[in-house]
């Protein structure tokens, strides 16, 4: 039988042992082969979830159990199917669970009320701060300091997609980011990158416009904190020839006039300490980890249907993964969103999907994160395959894919300056 988070959580209050979920916090020492086990939970695969299945509007009402209410409206609304396949177990790099084994047990989190600038997390020296998390804010904590590898460079597509008139044009970018200056876990320098940390830098990304021409040249260069403040930094506007130093994230600020917020950017790019977190539920749902989707330019139509209505339902697999359904509250009265609610993975703690209700109640954004498989998990991240963020009440979408991705090639923190953002944008 299937239990609840809720009803789980109210029968452990009510016999005082709430710590039960925390005992895998001291049990035995994490590996690859039990790493979803000791941080998370184990998901069911009934016998309905086959691979190879196909659930749409038609079925989708035998298989509630195993949809997210993102992915139900999906169905519903836009007509998305999804294509089944059997659950994998996930686990980081060794040196991420190396580093989770040495620092278990010192994370943990103060009391900090309403505040919205007071760091919150004490004694994280590394790793997966919370194995087994016991709450909304542990879960919270997991998914901004988990694991997707020390680098990375990107190339991918961006394409604005009307519900009734399809792709209404596209961009390409290429992406340079540092993830982890500090706690790093898999290329030297280990364990931060002195130049960066000795300013406050956690993750630092240079961006920069490829095509179409007349977009080509524009850039950017922006530094996040662990600290809870926004994300700051240049934009190289070439028209100008000129950098303008600005504040990303500006809460409500659009991505470069798409569906996407800056929060949105990996389905949360705000610091903990901004929301109200609670777990809602505790369970199994389809989600695409291991999906399978043919990345590279020019097999866009491989991963979406561009050319049915409403043009941008993505084409993968859908496997049974354990998931925390966690609902967020901003602490902010001006905030573009009233509140979230995420299913984030039980095993890599990333955000799958996530719904966004506007300050009036009503649904707002839907937003779909796929991976494909890692090509060395022991020590290389999975690869992002692609992005769909759907403004539900405007039906219109933005769709992100992958070119390419390499992680974890040491990249150079040298690049990170505003020499190398004017060079981009030439």
């Amino acid at each position: 039988m299937r239990t609840t988070t809720a009803v789980t959580l109210a029968t452990l209050a009510i016999f005082g042992l709430a710590g039960v979920w925390a005992i895998a916090a001291d049990g035995p020492a994490l590996t690859r082969d039990n790493w979803g086990a000791q941080v998370g939970f184990a998901p069911e695969v009934p016998a309905e979830l086959a691979p190879e299945r196909t659930i749409d509007a038609a079925n989708a009402a035998g298989h509630v159990a195993w949809l997210s209410e993102a992915t139900r409206l999906m169905i519903a609304k836009y007509g998305m199917k999804i294509t089944t396949a059997p659950y994998e177990a996930y686990a980081p790099s060794d040196g991420y669970i190396g580093a989770t084994n040495r620092f278990r047990g010192k994370a943990s989190l103060k009391v900090i009320g309403d505040a919205t600038s007071e760091r919150e997390i004490e004694g994280y020296e590394g790793g997966l701060p919370f194995p087994a998390p016991r709450d909304g804010r542990e879960v919270a904590w997991n998914y901004t300091l988990g694991y997707a590898g020390d680098d990375s460079e990107s190339e991918f597509k961006v394409l604005w997609i009307s519900g009734k008139r399809g792709v209404e044009r596209t961009e390409e970018w290429k992406t340079i980011t540092v993830h982890r200056a500090k706690f790093r876990t898999d290329v030297a320098p280990l364990p931060e990158i002195p130049a960066l940390v000795k300013n406050g830098v956690i993750a630092a990304t240079l961006s920069t416009a490829l095509r179409p021409p007349d977009k080509k040249g524009f850039a950017s260069l922006y530094f996040g904190y662990l600290e809870p403040r926004e994300p700051e930094g240049w934009l190289y506007v070439p028209a100008q020839r000129r950098s303008i130093r600005l504040t990303f994230g500006t809460r409500g600020e659009s991505w470069n006039s798409t569906d996407l917020l800056y929060e949105d950017v990996r389905g949360y790019t705000g610091s903990p300490e901004w929301m109200d977190w609670r777990i809602v539920d505790r369970k199994t749902l389809l989600a695409p980890v291991h999906a399978g989707v043919v990345t590279g330019a020019g097999h866009e139509r491989e991963a979406f249907d561009l050319d049915t209505a409403p043009h941008w339902n993505p084409r993968m697999k859908w496997e049974p993964r354990p998931v925390y359904v966690v609902e967020a509250t901003p602490r902010f009265k001006r905030y573009p969103y009233a509140r979230m609610v995420f299913t984030i993975d039980a095993e890599s703690f990333h955000i799958l999907t996530k719904e966004a209700y506007d300050r009036k109640g009503q649904l707002w954004k839907i937003l779909i994160n796929a991976s494909n498989s890692s090509p060395d998990p022991a020590t290389q991240p999975m690869r992002v395959a692609l992005s769909l963020v759907v403004d539900t009440q405007a039906d219109h979408a933005t769709a992100f894919f992958w070119h390419s991705q390499k992680s974890n090639q040491g990249v150079d923190p040298g690049l990170f300056s505003l020499t190398s953002l004017r060079k981009f944008g030439r």
